[in-house]
């Protein structure tokens, strides 16, 4: 299953189990004297639906980044706003980054290669491998020909001020 369908099957979850708790509750009330307008059943169910979508999407960065490896360093990270989500024109998602474990880092003659994951929310993560001669400023990407590195590449610099 996709990570789509996991978080299909995680509002879905919440959704029964708010109306589970939401209908006990309104139904003691009721029971207790309070005439409580039917709309706030389906209210409830839809806002904690909401609610639990939008702290799945703020939050998956962090616990992406438990995931990873002890001592892995994030290179860059990529943020977006959704139409759809309206709110994150004002706070924009995480929904990319690219990090690397320097335990991935080897010498290699006169260059370094290392391993990039490239993490992205809804997507596959991918290990791509570079390498890097750290003495001629250049990085060359998997299946790619040598290119200079710019000065403010960070797997550049993270990879090259090793050992």
């Amino acid at each position: 299953m996709t990570g789509v369908g996991v978080e299909l099957l995680g509002v879905i979850a919440v959704g029964i189990g708010a109306a589970a708790v939401l209908f006990a509750g309104l139904h003691a009330l009721r029971k207790a004297g309070l005439d409580l307008p039917r709309w706030l059943l389906p209210a409830g169910i839809g806002l904690s639906m909401i609610g639990y979508s939008v702290w799945n999407d703020y939050t998956w960065y962090g616990r992406a980044m438990d995931r990873l490896p002890a001592g892995a360093e994030v290179l860059m990270v990529g943020e977006d706003s959704q139409p759809w989500a309206p709110w994150t024109y004002l706070a924009p998602l995480t929904v990319r980054f690219a990090a690397l474990d320097p335990a991935t880092v080897q010498q290699n003659g006169q260059t370094r290669s290392a391993q990039i994951m490239l993490v992205e929310r809804r997507g596959q993560t991918l290990v791509v491998p570079q390498e890097f001669d750290c003495q001629a400023g250049r990085i060359k990407p998997s299946h790619g020909d040598w290119v200079a590195a710019t000065s403010d590449d960070p797997a550049f610099a993270a990879v090259c001020e090793e050992g």
